[in-house]
């Protein structure tokens, strides 16, 4: 055998030996099998040789992305915490990924698909937690006639904001999952729903995933969160262990360990239970729409209380949690503010010798050569209209300012200097800003907002 010839066959055989181990780990009836994939936005090449499946790709994407990143410097619960020992975005979204890949490994599921939507379900959440996500929502209903949801937003975070307009190209599986995984589920049980590969995933964001890893990844949101807020809770001073009412730890535990313990198990050995029962019913294993993951009736009533009845009262509309709500509201209207009005008057600099005219010619909307339109007077008075004059001028006049950019995150163009053409021509104002603030940590927008609030001497 020639030297190429060995070569081609050891890459050939690395790359079926990673997807035969996937498929040995999965229960092929109803785990989701990366060959099954409903495929990404854009079709890649093969890549000789690879080691990692489709889900495991897309869970390292996520994991060495910008956004993943920046997870560590916002909020859970408690803004800016001093002590190290309480969570923030990223431990919160790391734990979720821990306890969907060891619940995903008992139950025969993928594991890399689990992990890879726990890693990005929360990479849309604004600074600030979910007041800057209240506030965010109320702004854009204004001014983009649609509200803010961070599950939306995580999806745009991975599927637009990264790498320069162009996403990061992941699987369909992974993205409905992440931008399915909101919503309580008081019900405590989940049941996959029907995937929509073809259409928009915003118009079905409110349905259940369509694969049981998804299912799974939304009860671990809960799991992860829920025992660990009363520790760092109690870590804070805000309760104490013994506040958590008899009936509510009587069935779940006190500590944060003894939380995850009982509901990991809980939904482990249901799972195996309906698993036996369609069995023995049907004489084979289930097919992925056949069954769902759940917590029993005592546990979800416990986590429902606990949750509603002891975490929201004692916790999250805790004095101590509210303390700094209405300064970190305005911060975020303040920021939206000033970029808004900072793009909407974006126009020519005087220095520039072009004209919008060269972009628009024979448009009504340019009377002479000397008209400059400024982006929010292009954006008003050619609502709704996609043409190529609009987008060209939009770029001219960002291209134009960005020559004259010191670099200062003070501006928007800050952030405009990390996109591509294509963002600049078909994203509307207000969701630039919207887009900007949400890739800021808490400390990243204190200060911006510190720098175009406070007066600074000048002597």
């Amino acid at each position: 055998m020639h030297l190429n010839e060995e070569i081609e066959k050891l890459l050939a055989d690395i790359e079926r030996h990673s997807q035969e181990k996937e498929e040995s780990a999965c229960n092929t009836s109803y785990a989701t099998l990366s060959s099954r994939s409903a495929g990404r936005i854009r079709a890649e090449a093969k890549e000789r040789g690879e080691h990692r499946t489709a889900f495991a790709r897309d869970r390292d994407r996520i994991l060495y992305s910008k956004a993943f990143f920046r997870l560590a410097g916002k909020t859970q619960v408690f803004m800016s915490p001093r002590n190290p020992l309480i969570s923030n975005r990223m431990t919160h979204t790391i734990h979720v990924a821990q306890i969907s890949r060891a619940v995903a490994r008992v139950l025969h599921l993928n594991e890399d698909l689990a992990e890879a939507i726990a890693l990005g379900h929360d990479t849309g959440h604004p600074p600030f937690g979910h007041r800057g996500e209240r506030v965010l929502d109320e702004l854009s209903q204004k001014h983009l006639g649609k509200g803010f949801e961070h599950n939306a937003h995580s999806l745009r975070m991975l599927d637009i904001l990264e790498k320069k307009g162009r996403g990061l190209n992941l699987s369909y599986e992974v993205r409905e999952g992440i931008i399915r995984h909101c919503g309580e589920s008081k019900a405590g049980n989940i049941r996959p729903s029907k995937a929509h590969p073809d259409e928009d995933l915003e118009l079905h964001s409110g349905e259940e995933p369509s694969t049981i890893e998804g299912c799974v990844v939304k009860l671990c949101d809960r799991i992860a969160y829920v025992g660990k807020d009363i520790e760092d809770a109690t870590a804070s001073g805000i309760i104490e262990e013994k506040d958590i009412p008899e009936k509510v730890s009587g069935v779940l535990g006190k500590t944060n360990n003894e939380i995850i313990d009982t509901l990991v198990k809980d939904l482990i050995m249901n799972f195996y239970r309906d698993l036996e029962v369609f069995k023995s019913k049907f004489g084979h294993d289930p097919e992925k729409d056949d069954i769902g993951v759940r917590f029993s009736e005592p546990v979800i009533k416990a986590l429902n209380s606990l949750i509603l009845d002891f975490n929201y009262p004692r916790i999250y509309e805790s004095e101590v949690s509210t303390t700094y709500a209405g300064q970190t509201e305005n911060m975020i209207r303040g920021l939206f503010h000033a970029f808004l009005n900072e793009i909407n008057g974006m126009r020519l600099p005087e220095t520039s010798q072009a004209s919008l005219s060269e972009f628009a010619k024979g448009d009504d909307m340019v009377e002479s050569p000397s008209n400059r339109f400024s982006l929010g007077e292009l954006e008003s008075q050619t609502k709704g209209f996609e043409g190529k004059d609009v987008a060209q001028a939009r770029e001219f006049i960002i291209r134009e300012n960005l020559k004259m950019f010191k670099g200062s995150k003070n501006s928007i163009l800050y952030f405009l200097a990390q996109m591509g053409e294509n963002y600049w021509h078909n994203t509307e104002n207000a969701q630039v800003v919207v887009d900007y603030i949400t890739l800021m940590t808490d400390n990243m927008a204190m200060a911006i907002y510190e720098s175009l609030t406070i007066p600074k001497p000048v002597v």
